[in-house]
């Protein structure tokens, strides 16, 4: 009897978690569809078979990259908004790679591995000097922090320094097209045909701000932030100004155009100036003592000679 009831209770107990856990009638023609735009993925081969296409990617890919973002992204939400708003400024800056919460999230994973190396290194002498071993794996785990916005900043700096030596060719371009007959717009357009990347893409992005309703000095203040150059700043600020006074735009771009490639020359300028300054640690350190052996060897080698014959 005793037998027939636990029976009982686990059978009602069964029956009772699959009703619970079965999915519903919407649920299940939702699994219904999913399967079928799954078994769609399929492709054929070239020996006719049918194989997954998802199954066809490297495992990396497949599964490593998936669990990494999606980690990743988990431990970037836990940070603060102002801090996903700076990051997410180096980001466009830098051609935005990746979101903000996956960019603290990647830094958070390089320190945990830092951090982790750390340990395993230390590990046979923590005990001993458990000073040191925690030392290291701070520095160790700072280091791991530094590093992807290390690997940022190096991104940051190489596009500043293509779009900073595209810039008067750009603003060349613009005031002829606007003398031409052209509107900003269309100029802004042919910058955007004319010009190799990253210059282009970010007067792309400029003129699809502004044909999707941003205003235009809304649209050339989020370049300059996305820029982060200064003459990128004056460029827009005179733009914008020469906008509200009703000012030519012509004019205004050719006065630009003539300033940058005046302040271009004076660069150059200064940086010729320095130049034997530079030269001169490499001038002492390394040609003067070899010129010296060069020319005083000799000497020294036939004085040394007559002093011993003496």
């Amino acid at each position: 009897m005793t037998w027939l009831v636990l029976l009982l209770v686990f059978g009602a107990t069964a029956v009772s978690t699959y009703l619970m856990l079965a999915p519903s009638p919407e649920m299940a023609l939702v699994k219904q569809r999913a399967m079928a735009i799954r078994r769609s993925g399929l492709i054929r081969k070239a020996d006719g078979s049918l194989v997954d296409e998802e199954m066809e990617l490297p495992f990396v890919q497949r599964v490593l990259k998936p669990a990494l973002e999606r980690m990743s992204g988990w431990i970037g939400r836990l940070a603060p908004g102002r801090v996903q708003a700076t990051i997410q400024l180096k980001l466009l800056q830098a051609g935005n790679p990746m979101g903000p919460s996956h960019f603290l999230g990647l830094q958070a994973l390089v320190a945990a591995g830092m951090s982790l190396f750390g340990l395993l290194v230390s590990t046979p002498f923590m005990s001993e000097k458990p000073v040191q071993a925690g030392g290291l794996m701070a520095v160790l785990l700072l280091l791991g922090w530094r590093v992807p916005e290390f690997w940022l900043g190096r991104m940051i700096g190489a596009r500043r320094q293509l779009i900073d030596k595209a810039l008067p060719d750009v603003l060349d371009l613009l005031s002829v097209s606007v003398e031409a007959g052209l509107g900003l717009d269309g100029a802004i357009q042919k910058v955007g045909e004319k010009f190799p990347e990253p210059t282009s893409g970010e007067f792309r992005e400029l003129l699809k701000s502004i044909r999707l309703g941003t205003p235009r000095a809304d649209a050339l203040r989020t370049l300059a932030d996305r820029s982060g150059l200064p003459d990128m700043r004056t460029f827009t600020a005179a733009v914008i100004q020469a906008e509200q006074l009703g000012v030519s735009i012509a004019r205004v771009l050719r006065a630009q155009s003539e300033a940058l490639r005046v302040k271009r020359k004076q660069k150059v300028e200064e940086r010729a100036m320095a130049l034997p300054l530079k030269m001169l640690f490499p001038l002492i350190l390394f040609i003067f003592p070899t010129v010296f052996i060069v020319v005083l060897g000799p000497v020294v080698i036939n004085f040394m000679t007559t002093m011993v014959k003496r």
